[in-house]
């Protein structure tokens, strides 16, 4: 069965809906820089301003769930059985183009 096939099979069984826009991620302002100062040659340093700047967001938000299709089209190459010239160079060996048997370690 070729890719194409199972492409549009894929697509009419979705009804042909057009692929959907990702959400939107908000987005943080960028908080002031930390500053190390220096009072009576001893250096403060800011660690209120570096702990609050290495916290994580209190919330992650989750990722969209995709369709089989769009599943579908982000599998490698590989995965739904294309040919893979790199693949082949590296099973190959130096056999490839004068034996069509792989190359082998020598024993």
């Amino acid at each position: 069965m070729s890719i194409l096939s199972v492409l549009v099979t894929v697509a009419l069984a979705t009804g042909g809906e057009a692929p959907r826009d990702l959400p939107t991620v908000p987005v943080r302002a960028p908080a002031p820089a930390c500053l190390d100062v220096v009072v009576n040659g001893e250096r403060v340093r800011p660690w209120a301003c570096l702990q609050e700047k290495l916290t994580p967001p209190a919330t992650q938000p989750t990722p969209a769930k995709m369709s089989e299709a769009d599943k579908l089209i982000r599998q490698p190459g590989n995965r739904m059985l294309q040919y893979n010239l790199e693949g082949t160079r590296q099973r190959m060996g130096n056999a490839l183009g004068n034996s069509v048997v792989p190359q082998r370690p020598a024993r």
